[in-house]
């Protein structure tokens, strides 16, 4: 049941009036909505049901254990129980093939006959988003157990949130379980939500899917048969379509949320206007970013133990945050490559407040010595300007080249994308004038901050609600019509 699809319309529209006829009922929605997750999820695979409902159960108990125990060794013990279970899962249906293909050919060097058997494992949908909003409730928990949640379904409620549960944001259970006990919801913002679901169905239908369609697969797939133009407009044509795959996702999630009462979080803030790589992951998928800092990076130790153990933190978070992705090489190259690139720019970043304290103190220091009264800081500038053009476009470039290690077929295969992109070579294929549009358009859409929001409100708030909802109906059904037939998953679901 593809968001996107009919059949998640119809389900929709029948969980929506239930949503709100039940809202006051505490108990029975709870319930509704716990059974409306489960129906969601198990549309795409049922067995996969029973995975989540063991994990939710042992998030749950083991979360009790924490708040009732004081016996630290033993709270300990059972932390590293859990975590052991959560992550041991998330290896096995994830990282089976790839250990086993790992081990087989360490044996076959060693001249053994290997002992693990090939087993084929199929990896429940959305399991990376779920486990680690489990993790993230059950590791709060143990570090303040007044954070507590005794009712079982409500935690279930909260790992199995069906807006959520595929692709994110991942929620936090503080934020979330906060709004789930609220039986009174205030007015909800219909012109917001609307205006979530309009932005997330053109960013992924018509932008996402033609990109995919007529540059991306084509380019990645064989980039030898096309032109090093070509070739180079399908890295930039990856990034915007992963951006509007993903941000379009998380656009519908926050839209539907807000229809049934909930506010999800923000995942994606203009991302290619950032200045740093620092700045594009305050901005890229931030659920998962704040999630890698808060329970990966500082507990690895963060920058408490000096410089040297912080780059070192740097990168061991960013190439287990790429591995998060998938069961590939290519996907921990690339979170190789943004976690030396933090090296970087956190480098950049202290040597330049450390050369503007030196300037500013060396100015001050002389108008002392002159007898004069400081001087009013200065504007911007052309100098800084300048910067920022530069800081600006060599973080773009730098994203541009990590992701085409994570949308290639393999490490092997993005390294021939790019030398064939940097080929100078017009032999070849081109690409369709559309595709550079597009990309420009996305660009200049963040670049700019044209969120379009304003005129969509004016357009829309004016209309009654069962109006509002007839423009939305007919503005999807143009958008789909706009799209390709038979529009392709979401990137992230296979995450």
């Amino acid at each position: 049941m593809n968001i996107t699809s009919f059949e998640f319309a119809l389900f929709f529209a029948v969980i929506l009036p239930l949503n709100w006829l039940l809202r006051s009922r505490a108990g029975a929605y709870r319930l509704f909505l716990l059974l409306a997750s489960y129906i969601f999820y198990a549309s795409f695979n049922a067995k996969f049901l029973l995975i989540l409902l063991v994990f939710s159960f042992l998030t749950w108990f083991f979360a009790v254990v924490f708040a009732e125990t004081s016996d630290a060794r033993f709270r300990r013990f059972c932390l590293i129980l859990y975590v052991g279970f959560s992550l041991g899962m998330l290896i096995f249906f994830k990282y089976y093939e790839m250990l086993y293909i790992s081990a087989d050919w360490l044996f076959r060097v060693l001249s053994f006959t290997s002992p693990v058997p090939l087993l084929d494992v199929i990896m429940p949908i959305g399991i990376s988003f779920f486990t680690f909003q489990g993790m993230s409730y059950a590791i709060d928990v143990y570090r303040d157990p007044a954070k507590v949640e005794r009712s079982l379904v409500e935690v279930f409620c909260f790992i199995s949130f069906f807006p959520t549960i595929l692709s994110g944001p991942i929620l936090r259970a503080g934020s979330f379980l906060g709004q789930l006990k609220k039986e009174q919801v205030g007015q909800v913002d219909f012109t917001r939500a609307f205006y979530l679901l309009t932005r997330g169905l053109i960013k992924k239908i018509i932008i996402s899917s033609y990109l995919s369609e007529h540059i991306v697969r084509v380019t990645f797939g064989a980039p030898e048969g096309y032109s090093s133009a070509a070739v180079a407009v399908g890295i930039l044509s990856y990034t915007m379509q992963i951006y509007c795959d993903f941000s379009g996702y998380s656009d519908l999630a926050q839209g539907i949320g807000l229809l049934m009462g909930f506010d999800i979080p923000d995942n994606f803030n203009a991302p290619y206007t950032s200045l740093s790589l620092r700045d594009f992951w305050r901005r890229w998928h931030i659920t998962f970013s704040t999630w890698l800092r808060d329970y990966l990076y500082i507990s690895l130790g963060g920058n408490r133990k000096g410089t040297g153990r912080k780059y070192v933190n740097l990168v061991t978070t960013m190439a287990l945050g790429g591995l998060w992705h998938g069961a590939a090489y290519n996907f921990l190259v690339w979170g190789f490559i943004h976690g030396f690139g933090l090296i970087g720019a956190h480098m950049a970043g202290e040597y330049r407040a450390t050369r503007l304290a030196a300037r500013e103190a060396g100015r001050q220091e002389a108008l002392k010595a002159a007898g004069g009264l400081p001087e009013p800081a200065a504007g911007p500038g052309v100098g800084s300007a300048l910067w920022n053009a530069a800081c600006w476009t060599v973080t773009f470039a730098y994203v541009n080249v990590a992701w085409v290690f994570f949308g290639a077929e393999d490490a092997g295969k993005a390294v021939d994308i790019l030398r064939r992109a940097v080929a100078l070579d017009p032999t070849g294929a081109t690409f369709r004038p559309t595709c550079l549009v597009l990309v420009a358009v996305v660009l200049l859409v963040q670049l700019l901050h044209l969120t379009g929001r304003d005129f969509f409100r004016k357009s829309f708030e004016w209309l009654p609600f069962p109006a509002q909802g007839l423009a939305l109906g007919l503005a999807a059904a143009c958008i789909l019509k706009l799209g390709p037939d038979g529009v392709l998953p979401f990137i992230y679901f296979q995450f």
